[in-house]
């Protein structure tokens, strides 16, 4: 039976007055998570632990996806005023199910935001904006309309680290080349994470917990490079085959 793997689903963004309310994820992520052997199912935010609960004690595994800012209260921070996108339910769902999957050592897999949610549910704190923040960055946010599977930026991955093994299943790694769509980023790690990949502006773009079997967060786009990169292709391979063990 192939492994399955929740992804929190969140509230559509700005829809219409009157439209049916709807949760969404990304097809991107599916497509990968499929490919790589796994199934998916959506998990519908809620601030109630035990309406999670329930579909949270099912899996074999968790995909924190992409999206908006977290609320900076959140992180101990004040709001700066270049929040974008923020969802209250949804942040505190993904905080509370990734809390769950780190103390149960569920293999966790968190992309973009969901990097930033794992290191906030962990203690961490947040870039709240990259451009008005970090001087001499690189574009981080290319804009709308950018290609999903173009590189941006490179990134080097610290050698013998668990996200190194992943990647390196894919093709021999020294700077690995991602595409990038975040204004974010992790600035404080949380102390039980450690950085294994930072971009050429010093930029964390990797985290992880040597201490659970699965635990990787990555601030790129692997869902959106799988096609087209063996690398991206095997980080879900090897987090599929973690689920499934």
């Amino acid at each position: 039976m192939k492994p399955l793997i929740g992804i929190p689903a969140y509230s559509v963004y700005g829809a219409p007055p009157g439209e049916a309310k709807r949760y969404v994820i990304s097809r991107s992520y599916v497509e990968a998570v499929r490919a790589a052997g796994g199934a998916v199912i959506a998990l519908p935010a809620s601030t109630d632990p035990e309406a999670l609960r329930p579909a949270y004690a099912a899996l074999a595994g968790l995909l924190l996806q992409g999206g908006g800012d977290l609320e900076a209260h959140r992180y101990g921070q004040a709001d700066s005023g270049k929040l974008t996108l923020v969802d209250p339910e949804r942040d505190e769902a993904e905080i509370l199910l990734a809390r769950w999957a780190v103390e149960d050592d569920l293999p966790v897999l968190a992309i973009c935001r969901g990097v930033q949610v794992l290191n906030v549910a962990l203690g961490g704190t947040l870039v709240q904006d990259i451009p008005s923040q970090v001087e001499g960055a690189l574009v981080h946010s290319p804009g709308a309309g950018a290609p999903r599977a173009r590189p941006q930026h490179t990134v080097r991955v610290e050698a013998g680290s668990r996200l190194a093994g992943a990647l390196g299943r894919g093709r021999p790694l020294g700077r690995l080349e991602v595409n990038s769509f975040h204004h974010q980023a992790v600035a404080e790690p949380a102390p039980s994470l450690q950085v294994v990949a930072r971009a050429p502006d010093g930029i964390i773009e990797a985290l992880e917990r040597p201490d659970r079997s699965f635990a990787i967060g990555v601030q790129w786009h692997p869902e959106e490079m799988a096609d087209t990169d063996p690398a991206q292709a095997a980080l879900f391979a090897a987090f599929v085959a973690a689920c499934a063990k």
